[in-house]
C-alpha cells in the first residue's frame, strides 16, 4: 500500500504540462484535372479491376466534379465492350447512365454525342431487361434533345422506339411515348405522315389495360399539341373516355386534354358527350360541361384541377354558365322542384280552403331508371359542389374560377354574389380572405342588399385584423341598393371603431369611399348623422372623436358630388371641416364653401413651390466667391427646411436639398479646421470623429433614406460619400500615426480605392460628368499604380501614399451646390400609433422573463424590407436592434395608391433584470445598413450606430421590472 501511494505521488510530481499548438488552417484547393484524377483515366481499369460496380459509380461521380473533362471516343468504346461483358443489369443501367452524362458534358462536341448515340442503339438491339432498355431510352431522349436541330437523328430514334413498343413493361412503353413527344419533328416537317402516323400510335395506347400506358399516351398528345402540332377534333370523344378511368393520373391528363380542345376550338359543333341530344353544340360548352361533371370526383387532386380549369374557360356561353350555379336535386326518383314552382303549380290547379289540392290524389311523375344519371348532370351544380367541399383546396380554387368568370360576365357576377357570400361563414380563415378578395375584384358588376349585408358585416367582429381589413375594402368598392344598407353599414363600422380603436385609419379610408360612391345614398341620411334638428341647437361635437371624424369624411365626400348636402351643413361642422381639411387633406376633398377660404387652410401649390425651390438654388449656382456662397447656401438650408416641414407635396425634394447643403456646410466647417490633418489631443480628435461620422451619416441618408432619386442626385452624393471618406482616410491615418499603420487603416484605404472604381464606373455607365475631384482623385491613383508596376513591386498601394496624394485635394475643395429640384423625390419615414407611451402607463414584467408590447407602425416609401429593425434602448445604454418577421409587414390599405407604404403589427419583446426605479425605454424603427457599410463602422469604432438610420422618434415606455417572488 505504501509503495502504491510513493508511485501516485512520484506520478503527480513529474506530471508534464505540454502546450497544445495553435490549430492550423487548411485551405480546401480543387485539384486541376489531370490524367489520375480525370472520370475516364479509370475506364481502363475496367478489365483488371474486380469490383466493377464501385468503379463505375466512381466514374459517374467523377462526372460531375470535373466537367471540364473531355471524353474521348476510345473511352466510349471500352464502355460499350464492357457492356457486352457484363452480366449483371445493374451494372449495365450504370454504364448507359454514364453515356448519358457523357453526352451532356458542356464542351462535348456533336459528333462524339452522335457517337454515344450509335453505341447506345447498337447495345440496345439484343437487350432483354426492362430496366436496361428503360435507362437506355432515357439516354436517347436526353442526347436527342441536345441535339436539337438534328431532325435526321430525331426521325432515326422515333424509329427505335418503334421497335421497343412492343416490349412488356409499361416503362419502357412510356419512355418511347416521351420520345414521340419530344423529338417528333413539327415546325419542320412538311410531310404530315410521320405526324398522322405518332398520332394513330399513341391513339392505340389510350385504352391500355395499363394505367401508367394509358396517362403517357395522353400526356404525349398533350406534349405534341403545346410544340405545335394540333390535335384533330375528331378524338375529342375518345378523350372524354378518360374521365371515366379508374386512375386519377388518366384522368387529371384527361382533363387537361379536354380543356384544351375546349379552348383551341371553342367554335366547333359537336355531338353532346352524354347523348341526351341529337343537336350539336359548341365544343366549349360540351368541354365545360364535362369537366364540370369532374367536380364530384373521387379524388381530390382530379376536383382541384377541374375547378381550376374552370375559370380559364372565359368563351362559355351564359346559360351554359348559369348552370354551375343551378343545382338539380334528385331523390327517390322523383324530380324536385323548389318551393316557387310548387306554388306556382298550385296556384294554377287551384286549392281547398284549408290548403289542400283537389289534384294531390294524383300520380306523381315518375323516372325510369336509365333517365338518372347523376355523374352525368353536366354543368348544373359544379361550383355549388365546389364551394361546398370537404378540403380547402377545392373551396379555395373553386372561389378563383367564379372569381375569374364573374370579371368577364357582369350577369354570372349577380348571381355568383349569393354564393361568395355564403363562403364568408366558413371556417377556414384562407378561405374567408379569398371569398373577400374575389368581391373585391367584382365590386363593378354587384350590389349588395340587406340580407347579404347581414352577413357580411359579421365579419367586422372577426379577430383577424386580415378579414376586418378585407371586409373594409370590400365595402367601401361595392354599391349598396337602399339608404338603409349605408346605414347598417355606417352603424356596424362605428360598432367596430369601438371595438378595434386600431382599425381606426382604414375605417376612415372606408368612410372616405364609401361617399365618394353613394352621394345620393348619404343625402338623405345627413340630418340624423348629424344629429341636426330643425328648431334646437344640438351639441358640438369632440372633432377629435374618431367616431365623429368617420361620419363628417362620409359627408365630405359625399358632398363633392352632391351639392345639395352643403346647403345642410351647421356652421360648427363648416369649422370642423377646415380643421380636417388642413390635417387629412388626401382624405377630404376641396368644398366650395365661403367660411373655409380663410388662411388657415393649408393649399399646395405645386407651381408656385417650384419656381421658389428654383429660385434658391439658381441663386446659389451663380456665385463663386466662396463666402457669398457659404452664406447663400446656410440662408438656402433654412428656407428648405421649413418648406419641408409646410408643404408635404415637395417634402422629400427639401428635405434632401437641404441635408445635401447642410453637409456641404459641415464639410466645409471640417475642412476649415486643420485638427483633421494634424496630430491632436484625444478631446479634439472626437470632436473631430463625431463631426467626420455625421458627414458619413448624412451620406448614408442621402443614398438610402430617400426613393425617386435620379441618376445625377445619385451621383451627387455618391461622390460627396467619397469626399467625406477621403476625409475620413486621412484623419485616421494621421490618428494612428505615419510610422504606426494599422490593419483597420488598410482596409479603410482598401474601401476607399474600391468605392473610386465603382463611382467612375456608375459615371461611366450613367454618362454624367464628374467632379474635378472625382477626376483628380482617379487620376492620382492611376499615377501610383503605374510607379507600384514599374518598381516591379506588390500592387497594393500604400495608405501613407493615397493620404499624402489626397491632402491636398481636400483642402483645395469648394462647397458644391444641389442638383436641379426633383419634385418625385420621397423620404422614408415611420410613424408609431401604438403604444403611445409616456409615464402615464407603467409596464410591469417579472425580471429576467420576457414582456410583449403590441405595435402597430406605418412606414412610407420604404424601398427595401431587408434593412428594417426594431431598436429598443435600455436605461443602462443597451441597445437591442430586431428583425421584424416579414409576415408582419404588410401594404398600407390607406394608402392605395401609392407604392412602398407598409404597416408594421408586431409585438416588441422586452426582458431585462431588476431595477430600483421603473425607468423609460425607447422604442422606435431603423433601418440598418451595417451590412452594406460595414467598413466604415470599422474605422469609426465608438460610433457603432453609425450605419443606423431612424425612421421616427423614439417612443418612451415606462417599464419596471419585479423582482422574482420566492415561494414561502
Amino acid at each position: 500500500m505504501a509503495a502504491l501511494l510513493k508511485k501516485r505521488a512520484l506520478a503527480e510530481y513529474s506530471t508534464q504540462i505540454t502546450e497544445e499548438a495553435p490549430p492550423q488552417k487548411y485551405k480546401c484547393v480543387l485539384k486541376p484535372v489531370t490524367s489520375s484524377n480525370s472520370a475516364f483515366a479509370f475506364v481502363s481499369l475496367l478489365e483488371t479491376n474486380n469490383n466493377n460496380l464501385q468503379l463505375l459509380l466512381r466514374i459517374s461521380e467523377a462526372l460531375h466534379f470535373y466537367e471540364k473533362d473531355i471524353p474521348d471516343p476510345e473511352a466510349v468504346t471500352k464502355l460499350g465492350d464492357h457492356f457486352r461483358k457484363e452480366k449483371e443489369s445493374a451494372v449495365r443501367v450504370i454504364i448507359l447512365s454514364i453515356f448519358s452524362d457523357m453526352g451532356s458534358l458542356p464542351d462535348v462536341n456533336a459528333q462524339l454525342t452522335l457517337l454515344i448515340i450509335e453505341e447506345t442503339i447498337s447495345l440496345l438491339k439484343h437487350e432483354t431487361s426492362h430496366k436496361v432498355l428503360n435507362q437506355g431510352l432515357s439516354t436517347l431522349l436526353r442526347l436527342g434533345k441536345k441535339l436539337s436541330t438534328n431532325h435526321s437523328l430525331h426521325l432515326k430514334l422515333i424509329q427505335q422506339a418503334k421497335e421497343h413498343l412492343t416490349d412488356t413493361s409499361p416503362s419502357v412503353k412510356c419512355k418511347c411515348f416521351d420520345i414521340f413527344g419530344e423529338l417528333l419533328p413539327i415546325q419542320s416537317q412538311p410531310d404530315t405522315s410521320m405526324q398522322n402516323q405518332i398520332l394513330r400510335l399513341l391513339g392505340e395506347y389510350i385504352h391500355n389495360e395499363d394505367a401508367r400506358t394509358r396517362s403517357c399516351a395522353y400526356k404525349n398528345m398533350l406534349t405534341l399539341h403545346n410544340r405545335g402540332l394540333k390535335l384533330d377534333t375528331s378524338i375529342y370523344p375518345e378523350v372524354c373516355v378518360a374521365l371515366k378511368d379508374d386512375y386519377e393520373n388518366v384522368r387529371v391528363v384527361g382533363l387537361k386534354l379536354i380543356w384544351l380542345f375546349g379552348t383551341t376550338y371553342p367554335k366547333t359543333l359537336v355531338k353532346p358527350s352524354n347523348g341526351d341530344s341529337d343537336s350539336e353544340i359548341c365544343l366549349i360548352d360540351d368541354a365545360f360541361g364535362n369537366i364540370c361533371n369532374c367536380i364530384t370526383d373521387l379524388s381530390i387532386r382530379v376536383r382541384t384541377e377541374a375547378a381550376q380549369l374552370l375559370g380559364t374557360m372565359t368563351s362559355v356561353s351564359l346559360p351554359v354558365l348559369l348552370q354551375t350555379l343551378d343545382k338539380r336535386l334528385m331523390a327517390d326518383m322523383r324530380k324536385k322542384k323548389s318551393a316557387h314552382e310548387r306554388a306556382v303549380e298550385s296556384v294554377a290547379t287551384g286549392t281547398w280552403v284549408r290548403g289542400r289540392g283537389y289534384t294531390q290524389d294524383k300520380a306523381k311523375e315518375q323516372l325510369e331508371e336509365d333517365q338518372v344519371n347523376i355523374m352525368k348532370s353536366g354543368a348544373y351544380g359544379a361550383f355549388v359542389h365546389g364551394l361546398e367541399d370537404e378540403y380547402l383546396e377545392v373551396r379555395s380554387v373553386s372561389i378563383d374560377s367564379i372569381c375569374m368568370l364573374s370579371v368577364n360576365e357582369p350577369n354570372f357576377a349577380i348571381v355568383a354574389l349569393d354564393f361568395l357570400v355564403d363562403m364568408f361563414n366558413d371556417d377556414i380563415q384562407e378561405v374567408r380572405l379569398k371569398a373577400i378578395d374575389s368581391l373585391c375584384k367584382m365590386s363593378d358588376h354587384i350590389e349588395f342588399r340587406e340580407d347579404q349585408l347581414e352577413i357580411i358585416l359579421g365579419l367586422l367582429e372577426d379577430s383577424s385584423m386580415d378579414v376586418r381589413e378585407g371586409l373594409q375594402r370590400i365595402l367601401s368598392s361595392c354599391s349598396f341598393v337602399t339608404k338603409d344598407c349605408l346605414q347598417i353599414c355606417v352603424n356596424n363600422l362605428l360598432d367596430s371603431l369601438k371595438k378595434y380603436p386600431q382599425d381606426k385609419k382604414s375605417i376612415w379610408n372606408c368612410f372616405h369611399k364609401m361617399g365618394s360612391l353613394h352621394a345620393s345614398l348619404t343625402l338623405p341620411l345627413v340630418p340624423e348623422l348629424l344629429a341636426i334638428h330643425p328648431f334646437f341647437d344640438t351639441p358640438e361635437p369632440n372633432v377629435d372623436d374618431p367616431a365623429y371624424i368617420g361620419i363628417l369624411l362620409l359627408i365630405f365626400n359625399a358632398a363633392k358630388h352632391c351639392s345639395t348636402i352643403l346647403q345642410l351643413l351647421e356652421e360648427k361642422t363648416v369649422k370642423h371641416y377646415s380643421y380636417l381639411r388642413d390635417t387629412m387633406p388626401h382624405l377630404v376633398p376641396y368644398l366650395p364653401l365661403s367660411s373655409s377660404l380663410t388662411s388657415t387652410e393649408m393649399k399646395s401649390v405645386p407651381t408656385a413651390t417650384a419656381k421658389f425651390m428654383d429660385t434658391v438654388l439658381k441663386r446659389i449656382e451663380t456665385v463663386e466667391n466662396p463666402r457669398i456662397l457659404i452664406s447663400l447656401l446656410k440662408v438656402a438650408e433654412k428656407d428648405l427646411s421649413r418648406l419641408s416641414q409646410i408643404d408635404t407635396e415637395v417634402a422629400g425634394t427639401a428635405r434632401f436639398n437641404s441635408l445635401f447643403i447642410s453637409s456641404q456646410l459641415l464639410f466645409a466647417r471640417v475642412t476649415k479646421n486643420k485638427l483633421w490633418s494634424s496630430d491632436a489631443c484625444v478631446e479634439q480628435q472626437n470632436l473631430m470623429k463625431k463631426s467626420i461620422g455625421k458627414l458619413l451619416k448624412n451620406s448614408i441618408k442621402m443614398q438610402h433614406l430617400f426613393v425617386g432619386l435620379s441618376s445625377a442626385e445619385l451621383a451627387a452624393v455618391r461622390q460627396f460619400k467619397l469626399k467625406a471618406l477621403a476625409l475620413l482616410l486621412v484623419f485616421v491615418f494621421k490618428a494612428a500615426g505615419q510610422s504606426t499603420v494599422n490593419q483597420t487603416v488598410r482596409a479603410l484605404c482598401h474601401y476607399f480605392i474600391t468605392q473610386v472604381d465603382e463611382v467612375n464606373r456608375f459615371l461611366v455607365e450613367e454618362n454624367i460628368p464628374g467632379e474635378a475631384f472625382t477626376y483628380q482623385v482617379r487620376k492620382e491613383l492611376s499615377l501610383l499604380e503605374e510607379i507600384k508596376t514599374e518598381s516591379k513591386k506588390p500592387s497594393v498601394l500604400k495608405p501613407e501614399l493615397v493620404s499624402r496624394m489626397l491632402l491636398p485635394l481636400i483642402e483645395d475643395l469648394k462647397p458644391v451646390s444641389p442638383p436641379k429640384p426633383n419634385f418625385n423625390i420621397k423620404m422614408c419615414n415611420a410613424v408609431i400609433n401604438s403604444p403611445i407611451g409616456g409615464p402615464d402607463t407603467t409596464y410591469k414584467f417579472t425580471a429576467g422573463l420576457v414582456m410583449s408590447v403590441p405595435l402597430d407602425a406605418e412606414i412610407s416609401y420604404l424601398s427595401s424590407t431587408k434593412p428594417l429593425r426594431l431598436r429598443l434602448k435600455y436605461p443602462d445604454q443597451q441597445t437591442h436592434l430586431i428583425v421584424p418577421r416579414i409576415d408582419h409587414l404588410r401594404p398600407n390599405q390607406f394608402y392605395s395608391d401609392a407604392k412602398n407604404m407598409y404597416r408594421l403589427v408586431t409585438t416588441a419583446l422586452i426582458s431585462h433584470q431588476v431595477w430600483s426605479e421603473a425607468c423609460f425605454v425607447e422604442l422606435n424603427l431603423v433601418l440598418d445598413f451595417t451590412d452594406i457599410e460595414g467598413a466604415i463602422v470599422h474605422s469609426l469604432h465608438p460610433l457603432n450606430e453609425l450605419c443606423v438610420v431612424s425612421l421616427c422618434k423614439p417612443v418612451k415606455l415606462h417599464v419596471s421590472p419585479k423582482p422574482v417572488r420566492r415561494g414561502i
